[in-house]
């Protein structure tokens, strides 16, 4: 896979609990071109994206310290992060009430998240 223009250098924060699915997506990334970094819980990933500063963080919702939706406020309430592009993951099915407009995400994802659609939003973000 060749990185796309759009993936160049651009910074991604994974946040997932799971460590084979977050080594997996680390991988796929960075094949991508582009340049991220691993969390594993809520708490971590705050400390991680205040000296990484990351355009993009995908989240997973249900981490073990705080959930995604608990995380994208704080990620957003930081002023150094407020214009982080935040995409949720969850193994959950999507509901009414996960609204981007609501929820802190732009996009929201379902697992197993295809990867074709998950580029395809990272590219758009």
């Amino acid at each position: 896979m060749q990185p796309t223009a759009s993936s160049a250098q651009r910074r991604v924060l994974i946040v997932d609990d799971h460590l084979a699915s977050a080594d997996l997506l680390l991988e796929i990334l960075s094949m991508e071109g582009y340049v991220a970094r691993v969390a594993h819980c809520g708490r971590d990933a705050v400390a991680i994206a205040r000296d990484f500063k990351p355009q993009i963080a995908v989240l997973d919702v249900g981490l073990p310290d705080l959930d995604g939706f608990a995380l994208a406020r704080l990620l957003k309430a930081d002023p150094q992060l407020r214009e982080i592009r935040l995409v949720g993951l969850s193994g959950y099915a999507q509901s009414p009430t996960v609204d981007p407009s609501t929820s802190g995400f732009d996009h929201y994802l379902v697992k197993p998240v295809d990867v074709e659609e998950l580029l395809s939003v990272l590219q758009r973000v």
